[in-house]
């Protein structure tokens, strides 16, 4: 269902696609004290192994702040499993914050945040 509508945004080279990332309005999930309303939320991010490393990632990241920032939203917030150091040193050599880490089940998530104004 998340395919038609209109949930996942992609980063294209010629006809292939070369990465990926869904772009979420809310997050009860992850987010439930965050206000309906006032956040963007982008989860599922991928990118082609041979693209790994080339910016697509960030490239989306700031794809998914200004779309968040052109609706309205005040920030946009991601997150990732905490173990995946990788993917969080890639959101905080960019300059998106920590918010904090939680357990939900038996499983910690890293929780960040980017204001979308400048």
């Amino acid at each position: 269902m998340d395919m038609t509508e209109g949930l996942f945004h992609g980063a294209c080279q010629g006809d292939q696609w070369i990465g990926v990332m869904k772009f979420e309005l809310e997050d009860a999930h992850f987010w439930p004290e965050v206000l309906p309303g006032t956040s963007a939320f982008r989860h599922k991010l991928a990118v082609r192994r041979n693209w790994a490393k080339k910016g697509v990632s960030t490239e989306l990241l700031w794809y998914a702040r200004v779309r968040a920032q052109r609706l309205g939203r005040t920030h946009l917030r991601l997150d990732c499993v905490a173990e995946r150091q990788g993917l969080r040193k890639l959101y905080e050599d960019v300059g998106v914050s920590l918010h904090r880490v939680v357990r939900i089940g038996t499983c910690a998530y890293a929780r960040y945040e980017l204001r979308t104004s400048t």
